[in-house]
């Protein structure tokens, strides 16, 4: 039921009509003048809201009443993050703020009374004049690559990160490729995918494997500056890249080093020879793609049998485990009672296999309701 209720609530978000608490079937010119505005109807999640009114919500109101709380003796650490988040919700676009919603309904009922208070502000709020294309990180100035969103620069550990770095995060756009740092490299120049991102023999296999020969060249999808070159544990020989676009690429069981840490690469540039060091059952290539440390589906980015990038511009929306990357242009679909895999390829002209590769899924994979499925 309650799966039921939060696909209602996101109906606005997703372009359909929401239908007025008031119906007027037939009116004349002057009822039409002088009735009172039709309200919107919103589905609340029990009678909580983060706060006591909906009236008069300034930001500077708002933020009056972080500072009352923040002063307290024993803050409300849990409602100042909400709070926190809820201020950011005007800067989010349409896609951004339903990725949002979805993240929190997962999260079950401790995140309630924001989702109300969301629901509450975005039933009347104009998305139209949403800038998005902000991409601050660009403008420091570092000698390491992206060090705006990070902050830290280590040499010794392939994912030194741990969550605080993101913690406070909601959203992000990154610009995947432009004229002053380049675009994407394909990391092996013969792309046969022998395993993909998710879940295999019941373990989390967060990256993708690329089929290669020893000695094959390998080489960074993005230009940045190598952070980490080494052995360690089960990668074996791995490269971690740290790039100017924000994302930092790792290149696992490896044979030779091209580069050390400290180097300066370019996309496309060899940075090592392939092989199958460390917990390799064969010569290939383990290709990870992350930010701030987490885990992003390659797939999500990257058109492997095309070589080339789903979208120059992606949005990352945090969610309960991570984040959600979003390419611009892409279409999701949300999956409903009664829908498989089958049934939603017929709907959008596409196959299952497309659709497992494009999410990173197989055709065994149990679909819930409430699911974001990439058709396009």
């Amino acid at each position: 039921m309650r799966f039921i209720l939060y696909i209602q609530c996101l109906v606005y978000l997703i372009g359909f009509n929401v239908t007025s608490f008031y119906a007027h079937a037939s009116e004349t010119e002057t009822e039409k003048d002088t009735r009172k505005p039709v309200k919107k109807a919103v589905v609340l999640y029990g009678e909580e809201t983060l706060f006591n009114t909906i009236e008069n919500l300034t930001d500077e109101s708002i933020q009056l009443h972080y500072d009352s709380l923040k002063g307290l003796e024993n803050p409300p650490v849990k409602v100042m993050s909400q709070i926190e988040l809820f201020l950011r919700i005007k800067t989010f676009s349409k896609m951004e703020a339903a990725m949002l919603l979805d993240s929190l309904f997962e999260s079950g009922n401790e995140n309630y009374a924001l989702i109300n208070q969301i629901n509450l502000f975005l039933i009347d709020h104009d998305f139209s004049n949403v800038d998005n294309e902000s991409f601050d990180y660009l403008k420091h100035k570092s000698d390491y690559p992206a060090h705006l969103l990070y902050g830290s620069w280590n040499t010794t550990k392939p994912h030194p990160y741990n969550q605080e770095l993101y913690k406070q995060d909601s959203t992000q756009r990154l610009k995947l490729s432009s004229k002053k740092f380049g675009t994407y490299a394909s990391p092996v120049d013969k792309i046969v995918v022998t395993s993909r991102f998710g879940y295999r023999w019941g373990k989390s296999h967060r990256g993708i494997d690329l089929d290669l020969q020893v000695w094959d060249e390998v080489k960074s999808a993005f230009s940045g500056k190598v952070r980490f070159a080494g052995y360690f544990g089960g990668y074996g020989r791995v490269v971690v890249v740290r790039h100017t676009n924000g994302l930092e690429t790792l290149y696992a069981h490896l044979h030779r080093f091209k580069v050390e840490a400290g180097d300066n690469v370019n996309a496309g540039d060899v940075i090592a020879l392939g092989g199958s060091s460390g917990n390799s059952s064969g010569s290939h290539l383990h290709f990870e793609v992350r930010y701030k440390g987490v885990a992003l589906n390659p797939d999500q980015l990257i058109d492997f049998k095309a070589k080339e990038l789903v979208a120059d511009k992606i949005t990352l929306v945090k969610n309960s485990w991570g984040f959600t990357a979003i390419p611009d242009g892409v279409e999701y679909y949300t999956v409903q009672k009664g829908d498989y895999l089958f049934k939603i390829a017929e709907e959008y002209g596409t196959t299952c296999n497309e659709l497992c590769k494009k999410n990173g899924i197989s055709r065994n994979s149990t679909l819930r309701v409430g699911q974001k499925i990439r058709v396009i």
